[in-house]
């Protein structure tokens, strides 16, 4: 076995890039009108990263400009293509709800 064999067995496929399907205009529109309308910041960065991907922004590089990592924006871009606007928003959450009165 030789080394050019062994550099071959070890060489690792880049995975495909992954991308938001194309987005209608209509869809565009709605996922910007929610961007400007909400006061959520969380949901505003999502729209923001499917709006990106759309643009064909690499996952890596999406994860850069919002400050979230990867993974997170994987996640976001497999619920809006499941579910649509409403996959953007916070899922209810079982648990008291906080006491405080102090903005978050």
């Amino acid at each position: 076995m030789g080394i050019e064999s062994e550099v071959n067995r070890k060489q690792v496929s880049m995975p495909e890039a992954r991308y938001v399907r194309s987005l209608s205009l209509a869809e565009e529109k709605a996922l910007r009108e929610l961007y400007r309308r909400t006061q959520n910041a969380d949901i505003r960065t999502r729209c923001q990263m499917i709006l990106l991907s759309a643009q064909e922004y690499a996952v890596a590089e999406i994860a850069k400009l919002t400050l979230f990592n990867e993974d997170s924006v994987l996640y976001w871009l497999d619920r809006y293509e499941s579910q649509g606007l409403s996959g953007l928003e916070d899922r209810p959450r079982s648990g008291r709800p906080p006491k405080s009165d102090w903005p978050m």
